[in-house]
């Protein structure tokens, strides 16, 4: 299933990178950063902000993804034991609905 990157305007994450549950942050940071989404003159330029925790910190990783439209939403990884492709439908339906909506309004 492929991303809706044309839907998705801003990415936090806060993640410890060495730890396990770190990994879908990881790999999700990975499909958003392509070379159409970081140049600062493309039209999909996605705003990504990652702050990685030290090696040692018990705090559970969790990122907000942002929308065209001001919809946002929030996904605490570590909480819900979240897998990569948990993130990747999530992120595809709510952006499905969003051009599905945007389609019906023009």
């Amino acid at each position: 299933m492929s991303l809706p990157l044309s839907t998705i305007t801003t990415f936090r994450t806060t993640f410890n990178p060495f730890a396990h549950s770190g990994r879908p942050c990881r790999l999700f940071l990975t499909l958003l950063r392509t070379p159409d989404t970081t140049p600062a003159s493309s039209p999909n330029r996605i705003d990504i902000k990652v702050k990685q925790l030290p090696r040692h910190s018990t705090q559970p990783p969790e990122m907000t993804i942002g929308f065209k439209g001001g919809k946002e939403i929030t996904l605490e990884v570590g909480k819900r034991g979240l897998k990569i492709g948990d993130i990747v439908n999530e992120v595809s339906r709510v952006g499905r609905a969003l051009e599905r909506e945007a389609s019906l309004k023009g």
